[in-house]
């Protein structure tokens, strides 16, 4: 639901790596990359590895003035380039920003190489009115071997794909209430990024 239109007259905002520490203000990264020793056991060792609580997912619906029961709801979406970049000149212009008061949003890319730049992420803090704050924005170049959870809340960009198509696997907690669910800001103009 469109809740507001707001104009952004700043700096091209110029995407970095996306790891766990630079996004941890938003939310969860994981990243085997990051998150994984290098060195490779023997063959045949099966699960070697598992960190736990990586992501922790959030659900708010209890203070929903709408509906205060919710269920965990993982959904496959597919992602084409928006008609706002120009993959040949790595040049994206957002035009939204949404944010998910009662959930978090996690999206996990399937059947990408691991070393591709496969979507752009987006996010921002709040401003004093609880509004998005673009000039704090951040963007982050986000691998195909990377998911992103956005945290309650949190401002952000929708999947900005950097391929023909990327296919994702999102889960959040829902109510089915559009008004809980999310909450959209226009951005006349849009906000340039490049990548």
């Amino acid at each position: 639901m469109t809740i507001a239109t707001i104009s952004y007259s700043g700096k091209t905002v110029v995407a970095e790596e996306l790891t766990p520490e630079a996004f941890a203000k938003f939310g969860s990264v994981i990243s085997p990359r990051d998150q994984i020793a290098a060195e490779l056991p023997a063959k045949g060792a099966g699960n070697i590895f598992t960190q736990g609580d990586v992501v922790k997912p959030e659900g708010k619906y209890e203070q929903s003035k709408f509906n205060p029961e919710s269920y965990c709801s993982f959904n496959l979406q597919r992602f084409m380039p928006p008609a706002t970049i120009d993959r040949t000149a790595k040049h994206y212009d957002a035009m939204m920003i949404e944010r998910h008061p009662m959930s978090s949003q996690t999206f996990f890319p399937m059947g990408v190489d691991k070393e591709e730049a496969a979507y752009l992420v987006l996010a921002t803090e709040n401003d004093a009115e609880g509004m998005p704050d673009l000039s704090k924005l951040k963007a982050f170049v986000a691998r195909g071997n990377q998911s992103v959870t956005y945290n309650a809340a949190v401002w952000h960009g929708s999947t900005c794909s950097l391929r023909d198509y990327l296919d994702m696997t999102m889960f959040m907690y829902t109510n089915g209430v559009a008004a809980d669910i999310t909450e959209v800001v226009q951005i006349s103009g849009g906000l340039p990024v490049d990548y």
